[in-house]
């Protein structure tokens, strides 16, 4: 019987293959520095279209290269992405512990590091499988940087207007994000101040993109509305009853976390759970294709390594478990939100693994709670986020298994890399770590959580109320106006990102009522938004990581790419001329 993974057009191969591990260490170095240096990751998919198409086309040579073997090599590109955010955003915080709290803790080996995470990547690859069917053929969840990366190869493979409009959007947004860098990074608005409303205010063209893809229930309704009911109204109605405007901050945040959590969980409880033989069964058939057999047997291969690592028995089995549970929770998230909270999964298991051994009158261990957070937080970045592969795969019509095997060798290669790549750039920035120059927000979240939720009350109070509306809304099979995960996100993350999201839901809702001829042409531009900030920031940091100044490397791409613009715009008035 075919399988839903071997339908479609093959672009799997040696050159595609080639170009995808070349761009996953590319975009693993540069990476590790942008997930340090701003606390986020513009998901690289545009990037990785553009370095594709141009790469594999100068390959070829005078041979044609199909819309496939593009589509394949940058899938396996974006890996290197998500291992640097998951690597990021997590092991700097023992050197936090470390350095910053005085905890006697111990880096993790690199060699150790890296089977943790070829380990985490490779499961997280699997697990992902099953996962596709249900969300990306079933539930058709939007996966915005999926879909913007579609778009974006299928107007460059076609040209036309399409691709000359996604062209000048990424170099206006391009020269937008550099310009605003060099000259006007971030605005404060803090005539609230005195009740701990403190907005500020980064003009990230990417944002409005991601929240015209995303729509306005989800980028308005739900990410927006959260920030606006966390930041604007708990935070000062706590501040205002003598509260420090920063615990009444964690507190939100601490809240928004158990919402996230409780809507993964109710999901999977309603959702998942009822049709959990149709969609793990498959993983331990005897029968079935290698892909899908390979899943209990890198679960076991995994708990060997953590436990190799420095985690008991025990907690190596609630390890792997957790990664089994918060994949399907991850996976879901991406698809809705376009965010990836993989930090905040690892944090959750790691608890749980603390708890579940203090109730047996024993002391986990600092180092023995990273290795799970770090194992957890590979395994959700890679299946949560490589439903962006799958999404933009059906929407170009590229078989999936194509995709699976492509991102299977390249997280093993990630994997390998990372350690070394994040020693590197940790110890040419160890003056700066956890500072305004180079805050790591994500690693410190990680350190301070190991410590335990500072309003746990909170936490559990959103968990249950998201856990209750996710059953009510899948039993009654009712889309409610809200999702509770893209709430929950809002609360965490606060008015910076969720002002850019409401915008671009607002520009969607107006364009689908009174211009919807005009949706598609919005995708190209939001495409173009995320692919234009995204690759500047990307340049910029490849350029610092050698050795260039953050400023001059800043004005020497913001140079290349107006004589890019002017250049292009004189071609394209000469032609039509």
């Amino acid at each position: 019987m075919t399988q839903p993974e071997e339908l479609g057009e093959r672009g799997f191969g040696p050159r595609p293959l080639a170009v995808a591990v070349a761009l996953t260490l590319f975009l693993l170095a540069t990476s590790i520095y942008i997930s340090l240096r701003l606390g986020g990751l513009p998901w690289p998919i545009i990037f990785s279209v553009i370095a594709s198409a141009g790469i594999m086309r100068a390959l070829a040579g005078m041979k044609q290269v199909s819309v496939h073997e593009i589509n394949v090599a940058q899938a396996g590109g974006t890996i290197g992405g998500l291992m640097a955010s998951a690597v990021a955003f997590t092991v700097p915080g023992i050197l936090f512990l470390r350095d910053t709290m005085g905890v006697d803790i111990d880096m993790i080996d690199p060699y150790t590091l890296a089977l943790v995470c070829v380990a985490g990547a490779t499961l997280g690859v699997l697990l992902s499988i099953p996962l596709r069917r249900v969300y990306v053929d079933e539930e058709q969840l939007p996966y915005a940087s999926g879909t913007a990366g579609a778009e974006v190869l299928k107007t460059q493979m076609a040209g036309g207007s399409g691709a000359l409009l996604i062209a000048f959007t990424v170099l206006l947004a391009g020269i937008f994000a550099l310009t605003r860098d060099l000259y006007f990074p971030i605005f404060t608005l803090s005539a609230l101040a005195s009740y701990g409303v403190v907005i500020y205010i980064f003009l990230m063209p990417l944002g409005v993109g991601i929240g015209y893809i995303l729509g306005p229930r989800i980028a308005f309704n739900s990410w927006f509305g959260g920030a606006v009911v966390g930041s604007l109204a708990i935070v000062p109605f706590l501040v205002a009853r003598d509260w420090a405007a920063g615990d009444a901050t964690a507190l939100v945040q601490n809240l928004g976390m158990g919402l996230v959590l409780g809507g993964g969980i109710g999901f999977f409880a309603a959702y998942v759970v009822p049709r959990i033989k149709r969609i793990f069964a498959p993983l331990f058939s005897q029968e079935g294709p290698w892909y899908m057999r390979l899943s209990p047997v890198v679960s076991l291969v995994a708990f060997v390594i953590l436990a190799l690592a420095g985690a008991p028995l025990l907690i190596a089995v609630v390890g792997v478990l957790g990664v089994w549970v918060m994949s399907t929770v991850a996976a879901r998230m991406t698809g809705e939100t376009d965010i990836d909270p993989l930090e905040q999964f690892g944090i959750i298991v790691g608890l749980a693994s603390i708890g579940l051994y203090s109730l047996l009158g024993r002391d986990l261990g600092y180092l023995s709670a990273f290795v799970i957070v770090i194992f957890v937080s590979v395994a959700t970045a890679v299946a949560g986020d490589i439903g962006q592969d799958y999404k933009s795969a059906k929407l170009i019509g590229t078989r999936p298994l194509d995709i699976i095997k492509v991102d299977l060798i390249c997280a093993i290669v990630a994997g390998l890399a990372a350690p070394f790549l994040l020693d590197i750039v940790l110890t040419g920035y160890a003056d700066v770590l956890f500072t305004a120059q180079m805050p790591a927000p994500q690693a410190q979240l990680v350190a301070g959580s190991i410590f335990g939720f500072a309003h746990p009350q909170a936490f559990y109070a959103g968990f249950g109320l998201a856990f209750v509306y996710e059953i009510v809304t899948r039993l009654t099979k009712r889309q409610l106006p809200f999702s509770t995960m893209a709430f929950g996100i809002g609360m965490f993350l606060g008015m910076t990102l969720g002002i850019l999201l409401a915008a671009g839901g607002i520009i969607r809702y107006v364009v689908s009522r009174r211009y919807p001829e005009r949706e598609g042409t919005g995708i190209l531009v939001s495409a173009g938004l995320m692919g234009g900030e995204g690759i500047a920031g990307f340049l910029a940091a490849a350029l610092f990581v050698v050795g260039v100044a953050y400023t001059a490397a800043l004005q020497g791409i913001l140079a290349v790419f107006a004589v890019i613009l002017v250049l292009s715009a004189i071609y394209t008035v000469w032609k039509r001329g």
